[in-house]
């Protein structure tokens, strides 16, 4: 498992500085990003910036809107980017809510044309998936060779299950994983991987027999500096043999 950092963890810094912070990225060890917005620069341009800093795309976070609205530039603009995975990040809770094996066989359609493109559909879960059993729905209902699982560990913890569990019970089918952390007690509850309540030795156990391709490290919130919290990230999952 190769580690990434899921680029929305950054957005106030990228806003401000987006090549300097794409070069203290860069200077932490990382070599992957996963993107979640454009900063007003084509796929052009992010593909040139990225060359320029020795950085590669690990998949890309594209709202379901853009893929229902506009799929054909949605696969133009990831294959420029070199892109392997596009990854739907969140629907609105209430769109789905009951019908969640109905939109995994929506999903299922898109991913087929996505796939064909030579590119691979992925759904990111935040906890309101499992009210319902709505996440189970959603991979029954589709293929798994066209819809694909980017698990976000700690809002499956959150939810009151069992992350490493879900690796398993996916098992060929998570390429992507999100390797966040939190602690209930404070505010804001995310932490540095490691510093919260995540189990990462059964969690990288699964990850590793499940063939997990990426690990990203993200925050929604950050406790201190957002570069420093990935720093942080990366130098405890290193020590766990990941890079």
């Amino acid at each position: 498992m190769r580690l990434t950092v899921q680029l929305y963890t950054l957005r106030d810094q990228l806003s401000q500085d987006l090549e300097g912070t794409l070069d203290k990225v860069k200077a932490i060890g990382l070599e992957y990003v996963e993107l979640a917005g454009a900063y007003d620069r084509t796929a052009e341009d992010w593909k040139a910036l990225l060359d320029s800093k020795g950085l590669k795309v690990s998949g890309s976070h594209v709202s379901l809107d853009q893929i229902e609205s506009n799929l054909e530039g949605v696969i133009k603009d990831n294959l420029t980017l070199g892109n392997p995975f596009v990854i739907v990040p969140w629907v609105a809770k209430d769109r789905f809510a009951g019908k969640w094996d109905q939109f995994g066989k929506e999903l299922e359609g898109y991913g087929q044309k996505i796939k064909d493109a030579g590119l691979q559909l992925a759904y990111h879960n935040h906890d309101f998936e499992f009210e319902g059993d709505g996440l189970t729905a959603l991979y029954a209902s589709s293929n798994p060779e066209l819809v694909k699982a980017e698990l976000d560990l700690a809002w499956i913890a959150i939810a009151g299950q069992d992350p490493a569990a879900w690796i398993e019970k996916l098992s060929g089918r998570v390429p992507l994983v999100h390797l966040k952390d939190f602690d209930p007690t404070k505010t804001p509850r995310w932490t540095p991987a490691g510093q919260g309540t995540m189990d990462y030795s059964a969690i990288l156990a699964a990850a590793k027999a499940a063939g997990v391709e990426f690990g990203g490290i993200e925050l929604d919130e950050s406790p201190i500096d957002p570069i420093e919290a990935v720093k942080e990230s990366f130098q405890f999952l290193s020590s766990h043999g990941l890079k």
